[in-house]
């Protein structure tokens, strides 16, 4: 669920991004709702490529928002006071996260107009990347995970999305040593993984 005032933030930032030509998609909790599962959010999160990172905190600069905190696979920015909301940004930086920008496809949605949005599978994907790097994560990201699992096998996910492709997801989650993670899926139990390596797309 998106306030007005995220909206139109993420008008914003969208309109800014598409006027500087750099490719991004919707991520996260935003990304849920158009699977048809929408939950309250006051985050906005974005999939780019790690080359504009420099652009786009110029950008956001003159938007009033500072980047508190970075590495190579993201950054996150505040405005003074929290007035605008988060941003969160993750880059890729490799072919196998270029493809995934690539394959995110363009929803059109009454309040946000014509956006790219993340595959559902890719969304999966990169929850899994984030169980990986920050083990601290596990409990909303595998909430965000079942849900869409979920969606998917009662066929509720719009069909204009790829549906849940298994052989995509587990070849990812064996990359990020997720693989019993992922045996798991199909009776609803997980496993703690306290892998201290961070992987990257």
């Amino acid at each position: 669920m998106l306030t007005t005032k995220l909206t139109n933030i993420l008008n914003v930032i969208s309109d800014n991004l598409s006027q500087n030509k750099i490719p991004f998609s919707i991520i996260g909790a935003i990304a849920l709702g158009f699977y048809g599962l929408p939950r309250y959010t006051s985050d906005i999160d974005l999939l780019t490529e790690g080359r504009f990172k420099s652009s786009i905190k110029t950008i956001l600069n003159k938007l009033g928002y500072t980047c508190f905190q970075e590495s190579d696979i993201f950054a996150q920015f505040d405005s003074d006071l929290g007035v605008y909301g988060n941003l969160d940004f993750m880059f890729v930086n490799t072919v196998d996260g270029q493809e995934i920008l690539n394959r995110s496809i363009s929803v059109s949605d009454s309040q946000l107009g014509e956006r790219r949005i993340i595959q559902p599978s890719d969304y999966i994907i990169l929850k899994l990347m984030a169980i990986a790097n920050n083990p601290n994560r596990i409990a909303q990201d595998e909430a965000d995970i079942t849900a869409v699992l979920k969606s998917s096998n009662m066929s509720l996910i719009p069909a204009y999305f790829e549906p849940v492709n298994p052989e995509r997801i587990r070849h990812f989650a064996l990359k990020f040593g997720q693989e019993k993670r992922f045996e798991k899926y199909s009776n609803g139990v997980f496993s703690k993984s306290n892998n201290a390596e961070t992987y990257k797309l």
